[in-house]
């Protein structure tokens, strides 16, 4: 008989043990939330732009069988550099076409205005007019160091009203750093009174360090000139 009740009695300790082991367990713990991840700035789109490249002018310098279109070049954007802009010359007399030629590569800050030149001989002797077209690798809106065109001393070789030759001297300053050893090509242009081109010409340096250099480009003009300009471009 104790052994039945005993026996009765477990049904009802294995309730309460299994009660107590429910009230006792611990509520489970939430899963873990994921960071939300910061919200990645959009950039401000660019205004629109004009992506041109004019030639604002153009003239040619010639001595003996030397001969030196120049083009001065604006860059009509105002938010994007213009890239590996290239001048394509057509020098003319008595209204027939002479030779043709391509300026070196040059770089443009928005807005800028540069004069290039190129040196064409024997295929261009006598030239008395040219024509300019220009070509824009790309459109960078980072850009590297630019130069601002300077005014320039003048020394002539033949001092005389006709056609000569002479020198061009200034220092040009980068507008930010520039690498020792990096190529820069220098660009000279002479006008008259009357602010017409009578000529110019173009000196490639590379670029010893430090924050400007005074420089020498030798020009070709068809007369004495009033004034002169110093420009440059570089690599970015």
């Amino acid at each position: 008989m104790p052994n039945r009740r005993c026996a009765l009695l477990w049904p009802g300790a294995v309730a309460s043990l299994l009660l107590g082991a429910c009230a006792s367990s611990s509520p489970p713990s939430p899963s873990a939330s994921a960071t939300p991840s910061p919200p990645v700035a959009t950039p401000t789109p660019l205004p629109p732009d004009t992506m041109t490249v004019s030639v604002v002018s153009v003239g040619v310098g010639t001595f003996d069988l030397a001969a030196i279109p120049v083009a001065t070049l604006r860059n009509n954007a105002r938010f994007h550099g213009a890239a590996s802009v290239k001048v394509h010359f057509v020098t003319h007399r008595s209204g027939r076409s002479l030779g043709s030629l391509d300026s070196v590569a040059i770089n443009l800050a928005p807005g800028q205005t540069l004069a290039v030149t190129a040196d064409c001989t024997d295929a261009c002797d006598g030239a008395t007019g040219v024509t300019a077209t220009v070509t824009v690798s790309s459109w960078p809106t980072g850009i590297g160091a630019v130069f601002t065109t300077i005014n320039a001393a003048y020394s002539c070789g033949p001092c005389h009203a006709g056609h000569g030759y002479g020198n061009a001297h200034g220092t040009i300053t980068p507008s930010s750093t520039i690498g020792a050893g990096s190529p820069v090509v220098g660009f000279a242009v002479c006008h008259n009174a009357a602010g017409v081109i009578l000529g110019g010409g173009s000196e490639q340096f590379v670029w010893p360090g430090g924050a400007s250099l005074a420089v020498v480009v030798p020009v070709v003009v068809n007369a004495a000139p009033a004034s002169c300009a110093l420009g440059a471009s570089t690599g970015w």
